[in-house]
């Protein structure tokens, strides 16, 4: 396991990708909560942080292209060969993603936060229990959401097809709601990884929501986790 986070550090310190992500998801995440902080809104904490709407599209496209994008080079091969322990390569990688994430998104958020509370009216104390709980549980929310993005690239083990699938999967229920009646619309609701997963971030009659702030979350840890799990399971069984 040493080998294989040493290794994942190494590419993670040289590969220019990794700073890029990062960047992208500081800048889309800050921009657009900003931005959201000056308009009137009945959750002024969550439209703070709606940057991260966008800031999970730049997460969840570097959670895919981090494992995806050795296959897609080939680089893959010399990895394996290199560390054949592929569990060992897996769980590295989910460690060194997560504290990308949390490097990028906690600056971030933070940022938002204070941005908010400084530009919209009747923003509650940064220090708060609905803000901590909101901003705490955006930067975990953006964590399983990278993760989510690992596991289906060990699935599908291509860059296009991940970044498409976990693209889809994120951005398809907020499509599928404009379709649907109002029981199946709460259903969506309830099940999908972005809607659920965000709705930590609410503030404001949090009791009529579909589903809890905590319980939302949850929803996210358990896509990220089957997706982790199934994508390990076809990489250990997998030529490559």
């Amino acid at each position: 396991m040493r080998a294989a986070l040493r290794a994942e550090w190494t590419k993670l310190r040289t590969v220019p990708d990794a700073a890029v992500a990062l960047a992208l998801i500081a800048l889309c995440t800050v921009v657009v909560s900003v931005a959201a902080s000056t308009a009137a809104s009945a959750d002024v904490v969550r439209s703070s942080l709606l940057g991260v709407q966008l800031g999970q599209a730049a997460v969840a496209v570097w959670g895919v292209q981090i494992l995806a994008g050795e296959y897609g080079s080939g680089l893959i091969t010399a990895t394996f060969t290199a560390l054949p322990r592929r569990l060992d390569v897996l769980a590295a990688k989910a460690v060194h993603l997560t504290a990308g994430v949390l490097a990028a998104s906690v600056p971030a958020v933070l940022i938002s936060v204070l941005a908010g509370h400084r530009l919209a009216t009747g923003y509650p104390s940064p220090a708060g229990g609905a803000v901590l709980r909101a901003a705490g549980g955006a930067v975990a929310y953006l964590c399983l959401i990278g993760l989510l993005g690992l596991g289906i690239a060990a699935l599908v083990r291509s860059p296009v097809a991940g970044t498409g699938a976990v693209l889809g999967l994120l951005l398809a229920p907020t499509v599928m709601q404009a379709l649907l009646n109002p029981h199946w619309q709460r259903w969506v609701y309830k099940l999908s990884p972005s809607m659920a997963g965000q709705t930590i971030q609410s503030t404001v009659d949090v009791r009529a929501l579909p589903i809890g702030p905590w319980a939302g979350l949850g929803v996210a840890a358990a896509w990220a986790i089957v997706a982790l799990g199934v994508g390990a399971l076809t990489l250990r069984v997998r030529d490559v």
